[in-house]
């Protein structure tokens, strides 16, 4: 019986993949080095938000997201790791002994009337809200 191995990369690869298919997640939030691979090297890491640990037989992923705004981020973060375990396990026979997930921020999808944008790293989150305002704001005329 053969035994293949598998770097970290194609084990976070795996784990992206499966986060990304998960309802109420937006995005992957990366850190530090996926901000120096992006900036350095023009383009971003096809294992953003990702971390692989592994300790003879354990395997650890640590997942970091950007959730959509109004889902029930107990529920996404539960499916997360059930996606993320079963992913691996059907397409690189890898058992995870732990997922853990790191929430870095919600996604507000833009509404008719606002622009909504908000993205967060650790407890620091910006939000940027545009309103549309269709009036000049000297005609007055109307509110006389």
């Amino acid at each position: 019986m053969s035994k293949y191995t598998f770097s970290d990369e194609v084990l976070a690869v795996c784990a992206v993949n499966a986060t990304l298919k998960t309802d109420g997640v937006s995005n992957m939030a990366g850190g530090m080095y996926d901000a120096l691979s992006k900036n350095i090297l023009g383009r971003e890491s096809a294992a953003k938000g990702t971390k692989v640990s592994r300790t003879g037989e354990e395997t650890a992923v640590d997942v970091s997201v950007i959730v959509d705004y109004g889902c029930n981020i107990p529920s996404v973060a539960w499916d997360i790791q059930e996606n993320v375990k079963n992913e691996l396990k059907d397409m690189v026979n890898v058992d995870v002994t732990a997922v853990n997930i790191h929430v870095q921020g919600v996604s507000l999808e833009a509404k008719d009337e606002y622009a909504v944008e908000a993205q967060g790293e650790g407890q620091d989150t910006t939000v940027i809200v545009e309103v549309k305002n269709d009036k000049d704001p000297e005609d007055r005329s109307d509110e006389e």
